[in-house]
């Protein structure tokens, strides 16, 4: 009997959630299609509005993503000290295979 409770109890919950998270996207759907970057999402989907919901979003999210991030912060050339490795092991290697090749013709061992 206690399960049966606790079971309806979950249900009444769900119910509950559900219509909140209904209302939410409602009030959110407002505030959307009043928004001009939403307007200009509708024109660029030619009046197909769930594909300019699908772009609305991913602009939204692009820009908060790009809030957060300092771009000042970040290293001015993050791929500066492998290439510098890279380049260096690069020319050990050449001038050891000239030097080998010299060593070889000119007899030197």
């Amino acid at each position: 009997m206690q399960s049966r409770l606790n079971q309806d109890r979950e249900a009444i919950g769900n119910l509950n959630y559900s219509k909140i998270n209904r209302t939410l996207n409602a009030l959110s759907e407002k505030k959307q299609k009043e928004d001009p970057l939403y307007q200009e999402c509708l024109k660029k989907a030619e009046g197909n509005e769930l594909r300019a919901l699908a772009i609305y979003r991913y602009r939204t999210s692009d820009q908060q993503e790009t809030i957060g991030e300092d771009l000042d912060q970040k290293e001015k050339w993050p791929m500066l000290a492998p290439l510098i490795i890279l380049y260096s092991l690069g020319t050990i290697g050449v001038l050891l295979l000239v030097f080998g090749f010299l060593a070889n013709r000119l007899n030197w061992w």
